[in-house]
């Protein structure tokens, strides 16, 4: 009497199954190792469909945008210079960084 039989032992493999396949599922996509575990372990097969709906990450777009010139680095320190924002002594610090001195 009591303890687990066959059945409910397959029934607890089966249901951490669905949780681990949505906690492998879901570290390559948008909604996260974590997401795709509790999505997998609450919601079973349903929750693994949804974490394969998701965007995968490699299909993010990440806005890469073009380094600024040194012309261009300058003139944003002068301006900072002239507004009062940093000192004449940060400035020339700035400007012998980008120059590369």
């Amino acid at each position: 009497m009591g303890g687990l039989g066959a059945p409910e032992i397959i029934l607890i493999f089966v249901w951490f199954g669905f949780a681990a396949w949505g906690y492998n599922a879901g570290a390559k996509r948008t909604v996260g190792s974590t997401g795709g575990l509790l999505l997998g372990l609450f919601l079973g097969i349903i929750g693994v469909l949804i974490v394969y709906c998701t965007r995968r990450i490699e299909d993010q777009q990440f806005y890469n945008f073009p380094p600024m010139s040194a012309a261009d680095e300058l003139q944003k320190y002068k301006q900072l210079l002239d507004s009062g924002a940093i000192t004449e002594a940060e400035y020339n610090y700035k400007k012998a960084q980008v120059l590369g001195r």
